[in-house]
């Protein structure tokens, strides 16, 4: 015989190999046959290990009946083979207590799958048997049909209920809009009393909705720069109507040196202290302390201090020029308030109607008004 020598040599087989290559068969049985389908699921799995092993007690006594040393015979007198398996190593297999191993061996019992036979001393013998009724037509095919029109039917009875429940909810919301309409404010305010938490939880998503839009109509209609505007849109959740005006009044008065630094510091500022008493504090003086190291002073000359001896400051007899409708923010107690520390602390030039608004509103006395003439 010519030995072959292009042919590759195989590799070993590993014990870990080896394991995962065996396996214990399961009868269909078991299975598909309307006697043995309904049987529980562990007295299968003991029926299937026990077959399994009885194939080494065959091995066993066919080696000891042929001379092999330390080998046992597992035959009965009449010829038959049995099994020997332990309630400990049965509980082992099953994973569950021996109360459970023996009521799973009761039940092969009753299906004529198991003969158990005690001895004197030692384990059992435990006979497995093969099934002596078994149909001769299996009909899972038709049942898995049968089955199968059962659940369709179930589910479109689930899904009409689903879409009658969702219609009927359809009409309360409806009903309950056409309620709230027609209903006057007087009984609204009554009937808010007793709304649910949900319904209160829900209109107050509306609410903060509509606002997050008005927010960011509010930002677009600013007249500041669109860089600004950007870092704005994108915090919008973080302002207040007031804080906006803030903004656009400190635009107003040219004190916006550098964007980045003024975005930084108002990044730090919502941050930390997210209130309008927080931005008035913030900008007088952070706004103030960087024009200071910006701007260089100019000398005192004959000119100035001539100028400073007027009735009327400078600034306050220059034409005021004409502003377009986009600018125009409406001024509340913050911003004048704001308006009002600038001028007190000589930072920044104030245009000739918002100085006339703080004398009007008392947050300028004319003797504030002197005292910069002086």
């Amino acid at each position: 015989m010519t030995k072959k020598t292009n042919v590759q040599q195989g590799t070993k087989i590993t014990g870990k190999q080896a394991n995962s290559n065996r396996f214990i068969q399961l009868n269909e049985f078991l299975l598909f046959d309307p006697l043995y389908k309904s049987m529980p699921e562990k007295a299968k799995l003991l029926y299937s290990f026990l077959k399994h092993k009885l194939q080494y007690f065959e091995m066993q006594t066919e080696n000891h009946e042929n001379g092999m040393e330390e080998t046992k015979s597992y035959r009965d007198d009449e010829g038959y083979i049995y099994c020997i398996a332990d309630n400990t190593e049965l509980e082992y297999i099953l994973n569950c207590a021996e109360s459970t191993v023996i009521r799973t061996k009761k039940y092969l019992t009753e299906y004529g799958l198991l003969l158990e036979v005690p001895t004197q001393t030692g384990a059992n013998r435990l006979y497995v048997l093969e099934p002596a009724q078994l149909t001769d037509h299996w009909m899972y095919i038709e049942e898995i049909k049968t089955l199968r029109a059962k659940k369709k039917e179930v589910n479109k009875e689930k899904a009409a209920k689903r879409t009658k429940k969702v219609s009927a909810l359809g009409n309360l919301q409806n009903e309950s809009h056409g309620n709230l309409q027609n209903e006057s404010h007087g009984n609204l305010q009554n009937e808010s009393k007793i709304k649910s938490n949900s319904f209160k939880s829900n209109l107050n998503s509306k609410i903060k909705h509509n606002q997050s839009i008005s927010t960011g109509e509010k930002i677009n209609n600013l007249n500041i720069s669109d860089i600004i505007k950007n870092y704005l849109h994108k915090n919008q959740d973080r302002l207040t109507d007031t804080i906006l005006n803030i903004v656009q009044s400190v635009f107003n008065m040219n004190l916006v040196t550098d964007e980045s630094i003024f975005i930084e510091k108002l990044d730090k500022t919502l941050d930390a202290k997210p209130k309008t008493q927080a931005f008035k504090s913030y900008f007088t003086k952070a706004l103030k302390s960087s024009k200071n190291e910006n701007t260089a002073q100019p000398a005192s000359s004959t000119q100035n201090k001539a100028t400073r001896k007027e009735i009327v400051p400078t600034w306050l007899t220059e034409e005021t020029e004409p502003s377009d409708d986009s600018s125009q923010v409406s001024m509340n107690d913050s911003e004048l308030e704001m308006y009002a520390y600038l001028y007190k602390t000589g930072d920044g030039t104030i245009k000739a109607e918002i100085l006339n608004d703080l004398l009007a509103k008392g947050y300028l006395t004319p003797e504030d008004i002197k005292k910069e003439i002086a």
